[in-house]
C-alpha cells in the first residue's frame, strides 16, 4: 500500500508504527455554523480511508476533534446576542452556539451515514493538558510570555515550512504584527490568549485566558494516540498555518508527531468558491432534503481525494444515473438468486475452487484491480470503475437468467459478484443502497393491469399514457419481457 505524504510530497510505502494497528487523527469541525457539503467531503474521504484500512485488516483508532471555543464561535455568539438581547452572558451564549452546531454536525453525519469516530475530544475538555503542554514549550525555550499572552517562537522551529514547502525568510516578507499583539516576530503564533471582557476564559500561570487554535490538536493527538502516530488528515487549506504550526509545537515539545500527512482537495460550486454572499452555499441538510445522500458520495468518489471537486447539478444527475444502474442490478440479481435457491434446493456436487478458476477469473481480476487502485493512495475513481466492471459481469448473467436452469456455476458467479459489490459499496464506500419498495398499492396495481390490457388490445397510445402516469406520478418503471411485464421503483 502506498500513500501520498504531503510532508515529503511523494507516494510512500505505508508502514504503520505498530504492526496491524493504525492511529489516525483528523481535524474536525469548528462549531459555529451549519455544516456544508465541503465539510461533508473531508468527513467522507477520511471515513472511506478508515473503512478501507479496516477492510485490509488493520485495527484503526480514529480520532476527530471538535473546536468548541474559538474566535468565530465567540463572534457568532455576539451576533446572536445583538439580534436577540437576553440575560444570558457571552460565556453561556458561546456554549449554546457550540452545542447547537455540534448537534447539527452530528445530525448531518448521521444523515450521510458516516460512522462515529472512536474518540471525539473537545477543546474545552483539554484546557488543563493544553496549559501543561504550553508550560513545557516555555521550559524548552520554544515559547515566551508577553503580558498575559503566550506565543510560540517561530525562530526555534528549525524546520518550519517543511509541510507547506515554504521558506521562513520569504514567509516573513509582508508579514505584519496586528494591533494589540505582543509577539516578537510576525510569524510567531498564539498558544494562549489573554481573556477579554465576558469571553470564555480559564485560569493559568499567565492569567485568565483561553488557548489558541493550533495547540489543541497537538495536545489531543499526542494524549490519545501517543507522541508519534501514523496518519494526520484534513483539508488542504489547513496545511498552512494550522498543520505547520502543529508540527512546530509538537517537535518543540520533543514529540515525534505524525508520520503520514493526508490532505483532501477543496470543493467548488459551478467553478466558484462556495460562499453565502454568492448565494451558492449548500448545507448538508439542504442537499439531503432534495437528493439522495449517495449521489454526493458518488460525486466525491468520482474524483481523487487530493484533487479539487466541482459540484454542479448536472454532475449530481450523472451520479443519480450511476446509482440507478447499480440499484437495478442489485434488485434483479437478488430476485434471480432467491428464485434459484428456492427452485434448486439440492445443487450438484462440484469442486468450487476448480470451477472458480475458469468461470470467475474476470470477476477476480476486477476485485484485484479494485484493491490495487485503493492500495495506490486510495484511488477511488479507478476503484469505482472496477465496481462497474463487476456490475457488467453480473448483468450478462441477469440478461439470460431464464436459461440458468440448474447452472450452479453461473448462480455462484452472480452471487459472488453481487456480494462483492454490496461489500465494497456499503462497508468501504458507505453507500446506503436502500431496498426499493416491493409492493404496489391498489391504485398502482390497477393502473398496471389497465395498461397491460390496453397493450393486449393493441391500444399502444393508451398503454404509453398509463406508462407515463406510472412513472411521473408513482415513480414506477415498467419493463416488458417475454415472460410478461415487470415493474420497479425509480431510484
Amino acid at each position: 500500500m502506498k500513500i501520498y505524504n504531503s510532508l515529503t510530497r511523494k507516494k510512500e510505502e505505508f508502514v504503520p508504527i505498530k504492526s496491524g494497528r493504525i492511529g489516525m487523527y483528523v481535524c474536525g469541525p469548528t462549531v459555529y455554523d451549519e455544516p456544508h457539503i465541503g465539510h461533508a467531503r473531508s468527513a467522507y474521504i477520511f471515513d472511506v480511508i478508515r473503512n478501507y484500512l479496516e477492510y485490509r485488516k488493520f485495527k484503526v483508532t480514529f480520532v476527530r476533534n471538535v473546536t468548541d471555543v474559538d474566535d468565530k464561535i465567540i463572534e457568532k455568539a455576539k451576533s446572536a446576542s445583538s439580534r436577540q438581547p437576553s440575560a444570558v452572558s457571552l460565556k453561556e451564549a458561546v456554549k449554546e452556539v457550540s452545542k447547537k452546531y455540534l448537534d447539527s454536525y452530528h445530525e448531518d453525519m448521521e444523515l450521510l451515514g458516516m460512522r462515529k469516530p472512536d474518540k471525539e475530544p473537545k477543546a474545552t475538555e483539554y484546557i488543563p493538558k493544553m496549559k501543561k503542554f504550553i508550560e513545557l514549550l516555555i521550559k524548552k525555550g520554544c515559547a515566551y510570555e508577553a503580558d498575559g499572552d503566550v506565543y510560540f517562537d517561530i525562530k526555534k522551529a528549525k524546520s518550519y515550512g517543511k509541510l507547506s514547502n515554504q521558506n521562513i525568510e520569504k514567509m516573513e516578507v509582508g508579514a505584519r504584527i496586528s494591533p494589540g499583539e505582543k509577539k516578537k516576530d510576525a510569524l510567531d503564533f498564539a498558544l494562549w490568549k489573554t481573556a477579554k471582557e465576558d469571553e470564555p476564559s480559564w485560569k493559568s500561570p499567565w492569567g485568565e485566558g483561553r488557548p489558541g487554535w493550533h495547540i489543541e490538536c497537538s495536545v489531543m493527538s499526542s494524549d490519545i494516540l501517543g507522541d508519534e502516530f501514523d496518519i494526520h488528515g484534513g483539508g488542504i487549506d489547513l496545511i498552512f498555518p494550522h498543520h505547520e504550526n502543529e508540527i512546530a509545537q509538537s517537535e518543540g515539545a520533543g514529540k515525534g508527531f505524525a508520520r503520514y500527512w493526508l490532505h483532501n482537495g477543496l470543493l467548488t460550486i459551478n467553478g466558484e468558491k462556495m460562499a453565502k454572499s454568492l448565494g451558492n452555499y449548500i448545507s448538508i441538510k439542504d442537499f439531503v432534503s432534495k437528493h439522495d445522500a449517495d449521489y454526493l458520495k458518488l460525486l466525491f468518489l468520482s474524483v481523487h481525494y487530493r484533487h479539487p471537486v466541482d459540484y454542479t447539478e448536472e454532475k449530481i444527475a450523472e451520479m443519480k444515473s450511476q446509482k440507478e444502474r447499480i440499484s437495478i442490478f442489485l434488485q434483479r440479481s437478488k430476485e434471480i438468486i432467491e428464485k434459484f435457491e428456492k427452485t434448486y434446493k439440492e445443487r450438484p456436487n462440484f469442486d468450487p475452487h476448480e470451477h472458480f478458476k475458469n468461470s470467475m477469473k474476470d470477476v477476480e481480476a476486477y476485485k484485484e484491480r479494485f484493491e490495487k487502485a485503493m492500495d495506490d493512495d486510495f484511488n477511488t475513481p479507478q476503484a469505482l470503475a472496477e465496481i462497474f466492471n463487476i456490475v457488467h459481469c453480473g448483468n450478462l448473467i441477469t440478461m439470460t437468467y431464464n436459461d440458468l436452469d440448474n447452472d450452479t456455476i453461473r448462480y455462484t458467479k452472480l452471487k459472488y459478484s453481487r456480494d462483492l459489490i454490496v461489500e465494497y459499496l456499503t462497508k468501504i464506500f458507505g453507500l446506503f443502497l436502500k431496498e426499493p419498495q416491493k409492493t404496489l398499492d391498489k391504485i398502482e396495481k390497477n393502473l398496471i393491469d389497465e395498461r397491460n390490457e390496453a397493450r393486449k388490445r393493441g391500444e399502444f397510445k393508451k398503454a404509453d399514457e398509463f406508462r407515463r402516469i406510472l412513472l411521473d406520478k408513482y415513480n414506477i418503471i415498467l419493463e416488458d419481457t417475454k415472460d410478461g411485464t415487470t415493474w420497479r421503483r425509480k431510484v
